[in-house]
């Protein structure tokens, strides 16, 4: 069976494209440049050159195939012109939909993210819960914009299902979307000195091969129309890097940074960017945003796909022992 995979030089696609090789599939991998160093070898695939944002591309890349996993995205911090999120989450979804209904594709898997639903207060969110603030961040809100285009197209009757992973971490190269493989490699080399405020708010993390295998399994058994947070363990910052420290053997010193100085610097950054145009390092947005906890319940997943959760000690295990030899 032929399968498409968007994105397939990202963090999640590029694994969810060799996993579906080495199931057998024939697998289109979907990519700007072919030549990418990302782009994973294997007989099962075929590197196909094209842009979500133009159908021509799109058009021959899904000649023949059943399925299609759309996992592209702009998922960077910042962008230089602020209307590629749009574009690229919102109207590229639409064009691979689109696309997909004319080529007679059978289903799609639609790679959205826990940020639609934002910061929680107290108990975990599930896929029924409302978002309870706004949308400061660009990603999110655009993710969120498609997540509407895709149940649109599943009123119309085209089979798709969501996967909203939480904040993915695993056995794969260091990007700029990759924010916890970039916390752990920078602790690893004596980069990463801080952390945020207290330390005790908790964010969710997914074991990336946890997530792959959740996107095959909502593929397989995934009922059309329905989203399925693909989450791990809540974890607090201080828990998070004390395993950092306990597994890697590494003891960096690491000092507690209120979240007013973090705010402050933020909004220096971002005065910086618009003088300069230079990337920031971080945005007063994501500053606002480690004031709150994101706690996910897969729950649903591991109740209707099958979804498993790896241990966040053993995932990090695998992690730091990948980055050591990246």
């Amino acid at each position: 069976m032929k399968v498409l995979v968007t994105g397939a030089t990202g963090f999640i696609g590029r694994q969810l494209t060799l996993a579906l090789a080495e199931q057998g599939y024939d697998v289109k991998a979907l990519c700007r440049n072919t030549d990418h160093p990302y782009l994973v070898k294997h007989p099962n695939i075929e590197p196909v050159t094209g842009n979500i944002l133009y159908r021509q591309s799109l058009g021959r890349a899904m000649q023949g195939c059943c399925q299609v996993y759309h996992t592209a995205a702009m998922a960077k911090m910042w962008c230089r012109n602020p209307d590629d999120y749009h574009e690229t989450n919102v109207v590229g979804t639409r064009n691979v939909l689109e696309i997909a209904a004319n080529a007679g594709v059978q289903k799609i898997v639609y790679t959205s993210t826990c940020g639609v639903w934002g910061p929680t207060i107290k108990h975990p969110m599930s896929e029924d819960d409302p978002r309870i603030a706004g949308f400061p961040i660009a990603y999110e809100r655009t993710k969120y914009l498609a997540e509407l285009e895709t149940q649109n197209f599943a009123k119309q009757g085209m089979h798709i299902v969501t996967v909203n992973p939480s904040r993915v971490y695993g056995e794969g190269p260091v990007t700029e979307s990759n924010t916890v493989g970039k916390m752990v490699s920078a602790y690893l080399r004596g980069k990463w000195r801080f952390i945020p405020g207290s330390g005790e708010q908790v964010a969710n993390y997914a074991f990336l091969s946890d997530v792959v295998n959740g996107h095959v399994a909502a593929m397989h058994k995934g009922i059309g129309g329905e989203r399925y947070i693909l989450g791990g363990e809540d974890i607090s910052f201080n828990d998070f890097f004390n395993t950092v420290n306990q597994v890697s053997g590494k003891q960096q010193r690491l000092f507690h940074l209120p979240l007013k100085a973090i705010e402050v610097y933020s909004h220096i950054e971002k005065i910086k960017t618009q003088l300069t145009g230079l990337q920031p390092f971080f945005l007063p947005e994501f500053a606002e945003r480690l004031k709150y906890d994101q706690k996910y319940s897969s729950q649903k997943a591991i109740s209707q796909l099958g979804y498993c959760i790896t241990p966040f000690t053993e995932g990090i295990d695998r992690t730091i022992k990948y980055l050591k030899q990246a």
